[in-house]
């Protein structure tokens, strides 16, 4: 089959190795070059790079809209299918309907859960035991296209972002690779989601990752997974922002009255509903990470302190 591949981020790397050892790449569709990096150098996105080592034609358009030069390359590339995977931007229909089978989406949730940009980060904020992958046919809304496979994700107890990504995107290139064939064959007729159980994961931003304190030791965790990569996780001390690195909940006999916030003993942080957290690694503004025993020794004050 011939294949032209849209993807830009590192989860959508193994589904294109996987696809280049059963199928024709003809192209890869990624965005352009971008500045990164406190050096801000220019720097290919992760898809780009994979590419090059595969000697694969490669497209960095800056639109995929009215740009009639892309349809037209695109177009001559007579593609059975073009499969679409963290590509970071919509495909107008004139691009989704060109090829003979059209455009299929790998999306990392059981839709019509998560549909949106963040659905691993949602799964782990919200505490689920299980998430999974979709392989679907694109249509014309935010992932409602119809579904060609699904297949469950069991979420471990201490994955976080990284890891769980890291599963889906391997689970995912193994469905997408023994699907394709038998969309193409015809031996998968496309279900339509049931919009009745449709929910929605957002854009996540850098005021995200602040921490409230009143919510349970669990679900402070939870976040502290969720935006494991980014944008991590933090509060105030003494009016400046303090990453918190690493955590996790523990069973603690937190004193009467002690306000949500309130550091303890060992860097023990007081949560809501008498639940308390562990704090083991953290890093205060302008400063270096640390463990929390060090960060005890330089700030003696911390201890008895409370968290903003």
């Amino acid at each position: 089959m011939k294949i032209v591949f849209f993807g830009t981020a590192n989860v959508a790397l193994p589904i294109l190795e996987a696809l280049k050892k059963q199928h024709e790449i003809a192209a890869v569709v990624t965005t352009p070059d971008a500045v990164a990096g406190r050096e801000q150098e220019l720097s290919e996105s992760p898809v780009s790079a994979l590419a090059k080592d595969l000697k694969l034609k490669i497209f960095k358009p800056e639109s995929l809209k009215n740009n009639p030069e892309l349809l037209r390359e695109l177009k001559n590339l007579d593609a059975d299918i073009f499969v679409v995977v963290a590509y970071g931007k919509i495909l107008p229909e004139e691009v989704i309907n060109l090829p003979k089978l059209k455009t299929v989406n790998v999306h990392p949730s059981l839709l019509p859960k998560y549909r949106g940009p963040s659905p691993i980060k949602h799964a782990l904020l919200n505490g689920d035991a299980q998430t999974g992958t979709t392989v679907m046919v694109i249509g014309p809304e935010l992932d409602n296209g119809p579904v060609l496979a699904q297949e469950i994700q069991e979420i471990e107890p201490d994955d976080n972002d990284f890891t769980l990504s890291d599963k889906l995107s391997k689970l995912s290139a193994q469905l997408l690779v023994k699907t394709l064939d038998r969309y193409a064959n015809g031996e998968i007729q496309p279900q339509l989601q049931d919009e009745a159980a449709v929910t929605y994961s957002k854009i996540i931003s850098k005021a995200d990752g602040k921490i409230d304190w009143q919510k349970t030791s669990r679900e402070i965790y939870n976040q502290f997974r969720a935006f494991y990569l980014w944008p991590g996780i933090w509060t105030t001390w003494k009016d400046q922002n303090l990453k918190i690195a690493d955590c996790s909940p523990i069973d603690y006999p937190t004193p009467s009255g002690a306000l949500p916030g309130t550091v303890l003993e060992q860097g023990v942080v007081v949560c809501g509903q008498g639940t308390a957290l562990q704090i083991s690694r953290l890093q205060l503004a302008g400063k270096n990470e640390t463990g929390i025993l060090d960060f005890l020794n330089g700030y003696r004050e911390f201890v008895g302190s409370k968290l903003d």
